[in-house]
């Protein structure tokens, strides 16, 4: 298992890189270059970090636009992580779970119930063509500020990481900041980081990459 601590979501993406890279198992029948189960997490969840870098392959607009969807709504003609359009539905708009677990850490703020699960059994198993990476989402009030820890059964490592963590930061700082409260720890649990057999090119020249600025 991994297991990354770093200040920023920038350096947790760049050392989950690398280090899923070097110890990671191929598992060529799933269609992964690499692949191991994680344990991540950022320090510091102030928006003075770096959340993102020119390395990711996603644009910096692309990445910001997806936090922005999931959050508010916004721009959902162009946002094409269908992913993150199950997680707007599920999270905000179909049961208003976000509002309910508002709700329960202002009159429980030492609850630690406050979690909102995202899969669905009824139809999540083979009923529809992609099924949430996304599992579930806990939020706890320690030392006077919102932590937040991210369940997840799968993740591209390569690809989708680093837009995720931002996504799910971008979350964080809306509850903290109905709550009233700064951010504080940011943990994501990953049961198959992955790289796929189809970026092993481009997984190659990030880990030379990272390999010489590591140096």
């Amino acid at each position: 298992m991994i297991y990354i601590s770093e200040l920023t979501p920038v350096a947790v993406w760049e050392r989950s890189c690398s280090v899923l890279y070097a110890h990671g198992f191929p598992v060529p029948e799933n269609g992964f270059y690499r692949n191991e189960s994680a344990a991540l997490e950022v320090r510091d969840t102030s928006r003075s970090g770096a959340w993102y870098t020119s390395l990711f392959p996603l644009s910096k607009q692309e990445v910001a636009a997806t936090g922005q969807f999931l959050v508010y709504g916004d721009d959902a003609m162009t946002t094409e992580h269908e992913w993150t359009k199950i997680y707007r539905r599920r999270i905000f708009e179909e049961h208003g779970l976000i509002d309910k677990v508002i709700e329960l850490l202002i009159e429980w703020p030492d609850c630690p119930r406050a979690q909102i699960s995202i899969w669905n059994p009824d139809c999540d198993y083979i009923r529809t063509s992609i099924a949430p990476c996304l599992q579930i989402l806990w939020f706890k009030i320690i030392a006077r500020r919102l932590d937040l820890h991210v369940h997840m059964r799968t993740s591209d490592c390569y690809g989708k990481l680093l837009m995720n963590m931002n996504e799910f930061l971008e979350l964080q700082h809306y509850v903290a900041g109905r709550l009233g409260l700064p951010t504080g720890m940011y943990r994501q649990f990953v049961d198959s980081l992955h790289f796929h057999i189809n970026d092993a090119n481009a997984v190659d020249k990030l880990a030379a990459v990272l390999r010489t600025n590591a140096c």
